[in-house]
């Protein structure tokens, strides 16, 4: 078989590493050098797989509840001018639905508590399908309420925070409002409580209200216009939003969900890159332990060293061995601190057990994702340290004159 065939200097590597007969304090720094490498490879591989994981968790949230295309314009009468561009810009085939919005922002107020929102109008019976919500529950009886009171779906933070129930009133004073000799007078609309929805992003749950655009469209007049466009691959809506744009007159804007997120997943990148360099780092430091232990192992052998070169053996095999030894460790190293992390990875996915705060994370629970290419990277990168970790030692081994060791011991 081929692994018979290895260079005589890796047996003998094998049988250095690997001997009952070696020095006790040596094999304890040895072992030592192994669980660093081990811990550093496996926090690598679990930070790098959170990272990966949060980003997952936090796009998939953002292609869920927000549009992938937005076209925004103040005159109605371009609605209909604006879907025949959509339409000879974007294939059917590639458009999930297509929503007419509007929104408005204000104060709600309930038993003196003012907290501020986005009131969104839109069809409650299209957002009521989308997969971003965990619950979206409309209690029909409240729709066609009587006059003067919007009906409104809140979210689920927003209902706990003021104590609301389905069927309550509370006045919302939005940012319209009209002007008279005694100053500016914002308008007050009372809104009824018809339903609630919760997706899991707090922000969502708590600021942002919907309503029926129909509905909203009487109440308010509203002055601004939005065409929201989901598309089946959301990664397509720049190269869409470019041949859309070339048709879109002055005072008529288009934004697609990477523009408005741009921010957030450039800070996510470096954020996973520089926590990368770090515990690289860290994964270089534990491997100087490995070098501590092949120095030991190389004072330890040096009459073994001094008989092999006596009998011919060259400075170059003697390199090789101790190389292969270091290699041997630092491999071990890697490999069990790439199964343990693995693991946990693997543990954690199927069983999330860490919970996040809701007011600072998109997500409940700490999002992992394990993927191949990261862990081929990270065995890479410490495959790579571990070579460079074996080389110092290797060469202090073939160095060493064996009259000098036969002759004084």
């Amino acid at each position: 078989m081929k692994f018979l065939n290895l260079n005589w200097e890796f047996w003998i590597a094998l049988k250095y590493v690997f001997s009952p007969k070696r020095e006790r304090f040596t094999g304890i720094i040895s072992l030592i050098s192994i669980i660093g490498v081990a811990l550093s490879v496996g926090a690598l591989t679990v930070v790098n797989s959170v990272i990966t994981g949060f980003k997952e968790a936090v796009s998939e949230k953002i292609l869920s509840l927000n549009p992938h295309l937005s076209i925004t314009y103040r005159n109605p009468k371009i609605r209909e001018n604006l879907f025949k561009i959509i339409k000879k810009e974007i294939p059917p085939k590639e458009i999930i639905s297509i929503q007419e919005t509007s929104s408005l922002q204000g104060l709600i107020i309930f038993s003196g508590n003012p907290v501020g929102i986005i009131l969104k109008a839109t069809n409650l019976e299209s957002l009521k399908k989308e997969r971003g919500f965990k619950k979206f529950k409309i209690e029909a009886t409240y729709l066609n309420n009587e006059k003067g009171a919007l009906p409104i779906i809140i979210g689920e933070k927003l209902k706990e925070r003021l104590g609301l129930s389905l069927g309550e009133k509370i006045r919302f004073i939005s940012v319209e409002g009209f002007y008279t000799p005694f100053g500016f007078f914002p308008k007050i609309t009372t809104f009824v409580v018809a339903g609630t929805f919760e997706t899991g992003v707090y922000d969502y749950d708590l600021n942002l209200v919907f309503t029926s655009f129909n509905l909203f469209s009487q109440k308010f007049k509203p002055n601004n216009y939005s065409l929201e466009i989901k598309l089946k691959d959301p990664f397509k809506s720049e190269e869409f939003k470019r041949g859309i744009l070339s048709h879109l007159d002055f005072g008529v804007h288009i934004f697609d969900w990477q523009e408005w997120n741009r921010n957030l997943f450039a800070a996510l990148k470096m954020e996973k890159l520089g926590l990368f360099v770090v515990l690289t780092l860290m994964v270089t430091v534990s491997l100087f332990t490995i070098i501590a232990a092949m120095i030991m192992l190389v004072s330890e052998k040096k009459m073994d060293i001094a008989i092999l070169r006596a009998l011919g053996v060259s400075s170059k095999s003697i390199l090789k061995i101790f190389f292969f030894c270091g290699l041997i460790l630092s491999l071990i190293g890697v490999m069990a601190g790439l199964i343990l992390g693995s693991s946990l990875c693997i543990l954690l996915s199927h069983y999330p057990v860490i919970k996040l705060p809701s007011e600072v994370y998109p997500v409940e629970y700490m999002p992992v994702k394990l993927k191949i290419l990261d862990i081929f990277i990270i065995n890479v990168v410490a495959v790579f340290i571990s070579v460079l970790a074996c080389l110092y030692p290797a060469k202090k081994a073939s160095e060493i004159i064996p009259a000098e060791i036969l002759r004084y011991g």
